[in-house]
């Protein structure tokens, strides 16, 4: 992505925030990347999965928390 302004860099990305560590978690046979939360606990960001019916269940979505140590 491209971004053309006439304000100065620092101005720009000033309020930019780093991506958070993700964790890649193996749970009941699916690749899930986690964002880890206290309390041992992941918020999921993304599945990973070539099984259509996986993106279809409400467990595996986005934002869902998951245990993380459990398989």
């Amino acid at each position: 992505m491209i971004l053309w302004t006439v304000m100065p860099i620092e101005l720009v990305l000033e309020n930019a925030q780093t991506a958070p560590a993700l964790l890649e978690v193996q749970q009941e046979g699916r690749l899930l990347l986690v964002e880890p939360q206290p309390g041992g606990q992941g918020k999921l960001v993304r599945l990973i999965s070539s099984d259509p019916s996986d993106y279809l269940n409400p467990s595996w979505q986005p934002g869902t928390l998951v245990q993380l140590g459990v398989h």
